[in-house]
């Protein structure tokens, strides 16, 4: 602790700096409101809490303001909260992080885990202050499982780091949220991605997990068996829990085979409900679509000031197709057919790699390119 104490006095902070910072106390926001700041309450943790925490993590803990707020203000998230952590902490082993849970249980301190940041929805808030728990240093991949097509990792995890990892495999992790993502994050907001349509979203491709308790106990929710009629179903009880029930430490995840090729096409529309009919018909029509998009031509408007393309300004469809390389291109011809069938347009599909990036970035950077259109406002997500 004494270490701790130095590193932070020549870091310009002393042990006088008040944790609980001077401000306004605001009571502002709510449920039907359309105010930017969240209300919360400000209560000041104990030094002898701080103190206790360092005694296990040592230099993993900092009380840094700068750091602080970073990790309370979401980016790109409207909302905006009144406090910001007292403390964010790193731990490195579910010990640590059963440690902490306990610390704060017996201070009656709030908690926020923290995974990728990518979450714009204002997850990361911290309206009543406490401790911040980023698990970014809990990112080991603890073991593959090929035969069975599983995988346990920690919390820290990135997606794309692990569809690296499981590539040589032949095998991947089939949801794509924002690209800095991490596997506990994506399980505390049940999160999706646009591969939703075919493979589910998070509480589809968890197999189990373990969890830290508020009162510090571990829960491990069940075994990598995929059949099991056991007791209650915990796993999707804490998936989607946002952190209100648990920090979670450990996750089995369902794995998926690589497809051998695909196909992306792009279709435009008159209106909305052409598109939105289309994409109904493909379904009823037992086509296996692996992603379907739609964008409005206020989106379509946005991308192309953004990027500088003359795409036409109209509702357009994004597909993706997946299989052998002959049942993809015979999936793409019949919807290429259906839409036609409700005044769809400029059909188009492209199978080289290059090309499908191409078409996909246009959704992955929808949001950036909607701040192209108003550049001095900020994003009301809903």
């Amino acid at each position: 602790f004494l270490s701790f104490l130095a590193a932070a006095a020549a870091g310009g902070i002393t042990s006088s700096v008040a944790l609980c910072d001077a401000g306004p106390d605001h009571r502002v926001g709510g449920k039907d409101s359309t105010e930017l700041v969240v209300r919360g309450e400000r209560k000041c943790v104990p030094q002898q809490f701080i103190e206790e925490l360092a005694s296990f993590l040592g230099e993993n803990l900092t009380v840094d303001y700068e750091e602080r707020s970073f990790h309370g203000t979401p980016q790109n998230s409207f909302h905006k909260a009144v406090n910001v952590p007292d403390v964010v902490v790193f731990p490195k082993s579910q010990y640590e992080v059963r440690n902490i849970v306990m610390t704060c249980n017996k201070y009656k301190v709030p908690i926020v885990p923290y995974g990728g940041a990518t979450s714009i929805e204002g997850h990361t808030l911290a309206p009543h202050g406490g401790v911040c728990i980023d698990m970014s240093s809990m990112k080991k991949i603890k073991s593959l499982h090929v035969e069975d097509m599983d995988v346990v990792v920690e919390p820290g995890v990135g997606w794309i780091e692990l569809n690296e990892y499981l590539k040589p495999h032949g095998l991947f992790f089939p949801l794509d949220p924002g690209p800095g993502a991490t596997i506990g994050g994506m399980c505390a907001t049940r999160c999706s991605g646009s591969l939703a349509v075919r493979y589910g979203t998070m509480r589809d491709n968890v197999i189990n997990l373990q969890a830290v308790l508020p009162d510090g106990d571990v829960v491990k929710t069940g075994s990598r068996a995929r059949k099991s009629a056991a007791g209650y179903d915990l796993t999707r009880l804490i998936i989607g829990s946002e952190g209100t029930l648990g920090v979670i430490t450990e996750v089995t995840l369902r794995l998926q085979k690589l497809p051998s090729h695909s196909v992306v096409a792009m279709c435009n529309f008159q209106t909305v409900k052409d598109a939105a009919d289309v994409a109904i018909a493909t379904m009823h029509s037992g086509i296996q679509v692996s992603r379907v998009e739609l964008l409005d031509e206020v989106q379509i408007r946005a991308i192309n000031m953004a990027n500088g393309k003359s795409l036409p300004e109209v509702p357009t469809l994004m597909f993706e197709f997946i299989g052998t390389e002959a049942y993809a291109l015979e999936q793409t011809l019949l919807v290429q057919k259906i839409a036609a069938e409700h005044h769809g347009s400029d059909f188009v599909f492209v199978e080289e790699p290059n090309a499908k990036e191409e078409l996909w970035k246009i959704r992955k950077e929808a949001l950036w390119a909607g701040f192209a259109m108003k550049p001095d406002h900020e994003a009301m997500i809903t």
